[in-house]
């Protein structure tokens, strides 16, 4: 894990904290990340920051297909609880076994 302090959001600090860096990257959707996934770094995005627009447009609009994004993203933290502690090996194959079908179902 690496935690670096920026004094802005500028995109060019986040290049040069992770210049060397190779390997995947969780970090929320802002833009200034998008030169390192051009260069091969691979973003693993984050549910929490889907969910709150789902959740805004559900809270403002009661929208059918946002409550059913809602609810199959409760699906993936349900497995994500169950597999919570677990051997990385062991979540990996609980991921593809249980949120795999759940990400590849067509929305009702």
């Amino acid at each position: 894990m690496l935690y670096r302090y920026s004094p802005d959001r500028k995109g060019e600090h986040p290049r040069a904290h992770l210049a060397a860096f190779r390997g995947i990257l969780q970090v929320d959707g802002y833009a200034g990340f998008a030169e390192l996934y051009d260069r091969g770094v691979t973003e693993a995005a984050c549910w929490a920051h889907a969910r709150r627009k789902f959740f805004d447009v559900h809270a403002a609009t009661q929208s059918p297909i946002a409550h059913e994004a809602l609810q199959r993203i409760a699906a993936l933290y349900a497995v994500e609880a169950a597999l919570r502690g677990e051997a990385s090996e062991t979540r990996r194959q609980g991921r593809a076994r249980h949120s795999a079908p759940l990400l590849a179902t067509e929305p009702s």
